[in-house]
């Protein structure tokens, strides 16, 4: 199993900025110190770029994500990125998103480039020290480290990770962050994280570690529904990182052991002829079991914040090493996707504009970082071959 514990500033490391080690899979949201104590005024928290998931009619297909026919009548939103580390990370300028609901389930669609090509190998992270010797990446040796190492032969998982803002919004800070020198909270509040690994959450033969690690509370192992890939859920506060359902192991946090861990169901697939990562995920608008106060609950005509990530794995992209995003305001709508939407892509790069004056500024001279790390985690082998769908 791979721990990863970190906290840095977007363009380099310092001691202040390590973690405490509280949990397994680490989250990271990081702010350039210049922007540390700025708030956001309630004028700019309604004025984030905005995603709207329209209402349709259909069915997942998780065999082949974005086929079903309602995607068509919905624009792409093109998020910027950045890099949280350079140079080893922001790869990735930008990704695609879009989302649908039926009214009881979301669906959130994401796609971007990945000229390197697909990863599903998941190496310990490591880089090379001065002496030319690569060492394991650890947060007593890694404090001026900005790049992994990596080659041909060892990278690591590509990942996508959607982080949405469940409580406290009115504490909210300018960007998703941690706060420097503490045990790795997020400041202000609460969120869930869904975060899609082609290692090992991912239903594909050459995810050889998929689904891997969760049991019930007896120690049995558990599966997804059908085989499924998944988002593995998670949850961060004020004290910390955890695993929402399902058993992990006795070194990570879990908060409901008999909670369903495969809730997030996901697809993917890569195009050799586009060079892009297609993602898709799907969930409920509620859950009603004891971990539902961990977890985001949607309602029709509701608007929640959220954050995006992605790691491109063959280039060397691994926990804190990954592209970024601001805040985006994502509204449930009633109103249907249009039939005679185009095929055209909306940019938010106009309403950054709208943001407060000083996230602004700090857009506009390239110095805002928004910063999403979630430790890649290497887990017990999953189910035997035979169980896996091709």
């Amino acid at each position: 199993m791979k721990n990863t514990w970190f906290s840095e500033t977007p363009k380099s490391r310092s001691n202040s900025g390590i973690l405490c080690a509280l949990a397994t899979i680490i989250l990271l949201l990081a702010l350039p110190p210049a922007l540390l104590q700025l708030g956001v005024s309630a004028d700019a928290q309604t004025n984030f770029p905005s995603i709207i998931s329209y209402r349709v009619s259909g069915a997942p297909n998780y065999s082949l994500p974005a086929s079903e026919s309602f995607w068509s009548s919905i624009n792409w939103t093109s998020v910027p990125l950045a890099a949280s580390v350079s140079p080893g990370g922001g790869h990735t300028p930008s990704m695609l998103v879009k989302s649908a609901n039926t009214g009881f389930d979301v669906y959130m669609l994401f796609q971007w480039n990945d000229t390197a090509g697909p990863s599903f190998l998941s190496d310990t992270e490591v880089y090379r020290a001065a002496n030319g010797s690569l060492v394991p990446l650890s947060p007593g040796l890694t404090g001026n480290v900005t790049q992994l190492y990596y080659n041909s032969s060892y990278y690591y998982p590509d990942r996508a990770a959607m982080l949405w803002f469940v409580a406290n919004q009115s504490e909210q800070q300018t960007s998703p962050r941690m706060m420097l020198g503490t045990n790795g909270a997020i400041t202000g509040g609460a969120a869930e994280i869904w975060h899609w690994q082609s290692n090992p959450t991912d239903n594909s033969p050459n995810d050889t570690g998929y689904p891997g690690g969760y049991t019930d509370p007896s120690g049995k192992a558990i599966y997804p529904p059908d085989n499924l890939t998944f988002a593995e859920d998670d949850y961060t506060n004020t004290s910390g990182f955890y695993v929402v359902g399902g058993s992990f192991n006795t070194s990570s946090p879990n908060l409901d052991p008999y909670a369903d861990p495969f809730i997030v169901h996901a697809a993917s697939a890569y195009s050799f002829v586009n060079k892009t990562w297609t993602v898709e995920m799907v969930r409920s608008f509620t859950t009603i079991d004891a971990a539902s106060r961990y977890r985001v609950q949607l309602a029709t005509g509701s608007s929640y914040y959220i954050a995006l990530a992605v790691w491109q794995g063959r280039m060397g992209e691994s926990s804190d090493f990954k592209s970024v995003s601001l805040w985006y305001n994502l509204t449930v709508s009633e109103k249907p996707a249009s039939s005679h939407a185009s095929l055209s892509t909306t940019s938010t790069t106009s309403v950054l504009g709208q943001v407060s004056t000083p996230l602004a500024i700090a857009v506009a001279t390239g110095v805002l970082i928004a910063g999403l790390v979630i430790g890649t985690v290497l887990r017990s082998s999953g189910p035997s071959a035979n169980k896996k769908m091709s």
